[in-house]
């Protein structure tokens, strides 16, 4: 199983780097710019034709959708290189400005560090390839990604949990789904093993090389601070990995890891001349486009980072000696100001804005909270990052052409304080897109913060060096410096990894890193939600259902059964809703069944719902139950649980410990 692991993974790289790096090279970007910002494209090119596929009617499965996807950008290729003559070009004109030439050494630094915080803190927690975490979220997830492979739809306009029986679904972000079905499609169908893969591929390789594309628009002759780089794109507890142990958040942790990639191309885009511009303007919208399709708040927080950095562009330019480059900063700022106000009051974004979470610390605790990168209770304290981002604050106050990056952290932090701490207008207007929710406005904080991180790091070690010149053993500059930055990396580490824990108050505190590994191994556990041998279960419960529709009671672990294995449940989701749930047949069902011979009412519901059997993974009698509590209330399904082998109109076809499948009628 690890073998096929492995195998998606490389599958995974493979669908997001292969279409996009065509069209990064049509529109003229230099080979490396074309990879960091390849998924980008890629991800554009796969929900678009989703959409366009299922516009026309045309059903197909995942490796179809690939290849259409790659025919498309190869033809996109193929006539850009034909009428502007492209072939060939290696965009040097526009990245000699890079220094650091060592540019594929750096590649493969960054995705190794991250490969080995990724294996330490998510691979080895979740302990199975197969496995998947037991949150609410996920329950729609891994169905969202069974639905497009079993329909073989992969529109994002069109997404419910009951695809595969034709339900008429919505909009909703779903690109991380379609890339994942993809994968999915080429493992044989193992959508809990292709997530996983994909949550490694954007940890390890899409996130680090985008990060890497951005310090090298930012800190082109700092070779030290790139070098140092590789430490931080996936050290913070917020990002990415608050995005994988709380809800899953995938979608957003797609759409953030694409953010990076994005903003290295306005930067680089800006900082150029002739006709360069335009491809880098074609690729950064395009980018814009990505983030937005896998998750729109990932476009509010590109947006605030890109009007941070033009505003400081503009204000250093100048035109015939007046400061007209300011006025434009002005003008760009009210512009940007604006837009968010009118995006805040439209119609469609109503539904996301004024939903509210409720405050849960105090201001000073979550000043505190944020300055530790904890932000909440499950995410483990990071007080030497906390050092380096304040250090590379004061390095930004020495160098205006970086304060911006200041300003869009202090931006982001203020956001997180007032989301987690406050309630109202001000909470609404200023994180409403983000549903007011203080983990996306943590992890925004905690992608902000990188290149902070970065330079407090660099700025530390020449600061070491500096100091240890002056006693005997800092003789040689060279070896001085090599040997402050390996004490500073022992340090994070240590800081990072450390095996010990303590308690604050009824908060669980462990070092970084360490608390998100902990979180992970107890969301994957196959001892609670749905267990292993409740999963071999349900295989052998599709053995014998097949198709046919299963009532299920969700909280007993089934929630998570349909995605994982496949089964046709009729409640997909810890609730009450279920494809019916507008209709009475699925009160009916869930309240009477069990009356099923002596109803007229109850028959009629079970014809009507094409139900033909009944799944119950912990028995209620049984004391070991592992059930999930979100949203269950007894009564709600008393007339499934109440359920025995001596109920009359069903019939027990297999039964295991505290499960049981009966057959109805």
């Amino acid at each position: 199983m690890w073998l096929t692991f492995a195998l998606a993974i490389c599958l995974g790289v493979v669908v997001l780097y292969v279409p996009g790096y065509l069209v990064g090279r049509a529109v003229s970007l230099e080979r490396f710019a074309s990879v960091a910002v390849a998924p980008a494209f890629s991800v554009a090119a796969l929900v678009i034709l989703g959409i366009v596929l299922n516009a026309a009617h045309v059903r197909c499965d995942g490796w179809m959708l690939l290849l259409a996807c790659a025919a498309l950008c190869l033809l996109v290729y193929g006539v850009c290189c034909g009428l502007c003559g492209l072939r060939g070009c290696d965009g040097r004109t526009y990245s000699s400005r890079n220094a650091v030439d060592s540019k594929w050494v750096l590649v493969a630094l960054y995705v190794g560090v991250a490969a080995v915080v990724s294996l330490v803190v998510f691979v080895h927690a979740m302990g199975d390839p197969v496995s998947f975490s037991r949150n609410d979220d996920t329950t729609v997830h891994l169905s969202v990604v069974r639905g497009f492979l079993d329909s073989g739809t992969f529109s994002t306009l069109n997404v419910t949990k009951y695809l595969d029986l034709w339900e008429s679904g919505g909009y909703y972000p779903a690109a991380w789904h379609v890339v994942t079905a993809v994968v999915a499609s080429l493992v044989g169908n193992q959508v809990a093993l292709a997530t996983n893969a994909m949550i490694f591929v954007v940890c390890v390789f899409v996130l680090p090389v985008g990060v890497l594309y951005l310090l090298r628009q930012l800190f082109p002759d700092n070779k030290l601070a790139l070098y140092a780089g590789s430490l931080f794109s996936v050290a913070f507890c917020g990002c990415p990995w608050g995005f994988v142990v709380f809800g899953q958040l995938l979608s957003n942790l797609l759409s953030f890891a694409l953010i990076p990639g994005a903003l290295g191309l306005l930067i680089g885009g800006l900082n150029v001349s002739g006709p360069s511009k335009s491809g880098f303007a074609v690729a950064y919208t395009c980018s814009m486009i990505s983030v937005a399709l896998s998750q729109p708040n990932g476009a509010f927080t590109l947006g605030i980072w890109s009007v941070a950095f033009a505003v400081s562009f503009l204000w250093g330019r100048h035109s015939d000696g007046r400061c007209s480059g300011k006025r434009a900063a002005i003008i760009l700022c009210l512009v940007a100001c604006a837009a968010w106000v009118l995006l805040f009051i439209a119609p469609p974004l109503q539904g996301v804005v004024t939903y509210s979470w409720k405050p849960t610390l105090s201001i000073p605790k979550a000043i505190v909270a944020g300055l530790l990168f904890m932000f909440t209770n499950r995410e483990g304290v990071q007080p030497f990052l906390t050092v380096l981002v304040l250090l590379g604050i004061a390095k930004t106050l020495k160098d205006r052409r970086l304060r911006w990056l200041s300003v869009s952290y202090i931006t982001a932090f203020s956001f997180y304080v007032i989301d987690v701490a406050t309630d109202g207008f001000v909470k609404q207007l200023l994180t409403g897109f983000w549903y007011t929710d203080y983990y996306r406005t943590g992890a925004m904080t905690a992608l902000f913060a990188i290149p902070l991180a970065v330079l407090g790091f660099a700025w530390l070690v020449k600061l070491g060096t500096s100091l240890l010149g002056k006693t005997r053993l800092g003789r040689q500059g060279s070896c001085g410096s090599r040997a402050m930055a390996v004490v500073l990396v022992v340090l994070l580490a240590v800081c990072q990894f450390a095996p010990v824990r303590f308690a604050f108050g009824k908060t669980d505190v462990r070092p970084g890193l360490m608390k998100i590994h902990a979180e992970v191994g107890s969301r994957y556990s196959w001892e609670k939600g749905l267990t292993s041998e409740e999963d071999e279960f349900v295989k052998r419960v599709m053995s014998i259902a097949g198709c046919d529709c299963v009532v299920n009671v969700p909280s007993d672990g089934s929630c998570w059964s349909y995605g994982v294995e496949g089964i046709n449940t009729m409640f997909r989701r810890s609730a009450t809703a279920g494809l019916w749930g507008s209709e009475p047949y699925a009160t009916v069902l869930r309240t009477k069944l069990c009356d099923y011979t002596a109803s007229d009412e109850v028959r009629e519901a079970v014809e009507k719902t094409g139900a033909r059997y009944v799944m119950l993974l912990d028995e209620k009698s049984y004391d070991d139950r592992t059930v999930v509590k979100l949203r269950y209330k007894e009564e709600d399904w008393v007339g499934i649980e109440s359920i025995t082998q001596d109920t009359p109109g069903f019939t027990l076809v297999l039964s295991e410990g505290d499960m049981r499948l009966y057959r109805i009628g």
